[in-house]
């Protein structure tokens, strides 16, 4: 039996990259080889891909051959994909709605987003007819699909390990605040930027570290971020760095006090989980998909408005402060919390769980 995972384009650095390498070997370690299929490389080329074309002409494709789309909106040709031999499976990783979008493109790419996100919903329908099961990576996704009235699914997370560092962290000259993750109007990025302007109130030195990457699409908004955060006379607190390496990342999340995230639509959230396993404090807006992924190892809150984070500024600076104490709030019964957590993740039976979804068929039709 051969698996092959779709997707439009392989990148092994994002959350769905990261899925799609844990799948790859959490497939081959079982006895499955599994390769990953998709019409653009952008990945290191530490993996060997094969192209949607190059597919068809394989010799190995039977209707025992597997075939996992990973899909968080329109892009793979859905029409190919179901016409391959085999049994079909959709890796669904949710689809940001386009509201998000709306104040920071132009009316005619507002207006591509909204068609995409219609077709996504039409894709989703047609796979629906062809599917054996649907494997979201929260609760809240499975809800979504749900609402479209597609009910054979199974809830699996992101397949990852994250280990478990506990580092400690000396603070030298203020604390810092960390974000990992795509600088895109759906994370709330200005949201941060306000927070940093009632933190910096509080304790000048407060600074604020923005970790990741811009889509082009997006270039606006960044350039708005930047100039709001010269509004506000942050600029000093607020580091933007674009482009970190993997090999980088661990001395960025060595250097947080804490990490925050005003995210409005995660579908999971990789870095939430991360910034755990590191024994980092994590302060995120309670929706989605956070909550579950947090599973009570985070501070949750749930208003955003400016009364609000003033409130926050204050709690975030409290907590913190009081970890020089002799009982900080912060202490071992939360450390202990973060760790139970990514242990809890790092011990899921991946393998197990997979094969009990693709062997179900064939056990209750034997």
């Amino acid at each position: 039996m051969n698996a092959y995972l779709h997707i439009s384009e392989f990148r092994d650095k994002d959350g769905i990259g990261n899925d799609i390498k844990g799948l790859r070997e959490v497939l081959n370690s079982s006895g499955i080889k599994t390769e990953i299929v998709c019409q653009t490389d952008l990945s290191d080329g530490s993996i060997k891909t094969l192209q949607t074309e190059e597919l068809r002409n394989e010799n190995v494709l039977s209707s025992n051959s597997m075939h996992i789309l990973e899909y968080g909106g329109s892009g793979y040709p859905i029409d190919s994909f179901l016409s391959f031999p085999g049994r079909k499976f959709v890796r669904y990783q949710n689809i940001t709605p386009p509201k998000f979008f709306k104040p920071f493109v132009s009316q005619d790419i507002f207006r591509s987003f909204e068609l995409d996100y219609k077709k996504s919903i039409l894709e989703l329908h047609k796979l629906k007819r062809s599917t054996e099961r649907f494997l979201p990576s929260s609760k809240y996704s499975a809800s979504n699909l749900e609402d479209l009235n597609i009910v054979n699914s199974s809830v699996l997370p992101i397949v990852r390990k994250y280990g478990w560092k506990g580092e400690k962290r000396n603070r030298k000259n203020g604390y810092t605040l960390g974000y990992v993750g795509r600088l895109v109007p759906s994370k709330k990025i200005e949201d941060i930027l306000f927070l940093s302007y009632f933190l910096k109130r509080i304790e000048p030195k407060y600074r604020i570290l923005l970790i990741g990457n811009v889509p082009s699409i997006f270039e606006d908004y960044f350039t708005n971020l930047k100039h709001m955060a010269r509004e506000l006379g942050i600029g000093g607190n607020i580091q933007f760095r674009m482009g970190v390496q993997d090999s980088e990342l661990p001395r960025f999340w060595e250097e947080m006090d804490a990490y925050i995230s005003m995210s409005e639509h995660e579908g999971f959230g990789i870095p939430l989980v991360e910034a755990l396993s590191y024994d980092i404090p994590v302060f995120a807006y309670a929706c989605t998909a956070v909550p579950e992924t947090l599973k009570d190892a985070g501070y949750l809150f749930r208003k955003k408005d400016l009364n609000s984070l003033e409130k926050l500024a204050e709690w975030i600076h409290f907590i913190l402060e009081s970890q020089s104490s002799p009982r900080p709030v912060d202490g071992p019964h939360a450390s202990s919390k973060r760790r139970e957590v990514c242990m809890d993740y790092d011990s899921m039976p991946y393998g197990r769980v997979l094969k009990q979804i693709f062997t179900f068929k064939e056990a209750a039709t034997s």
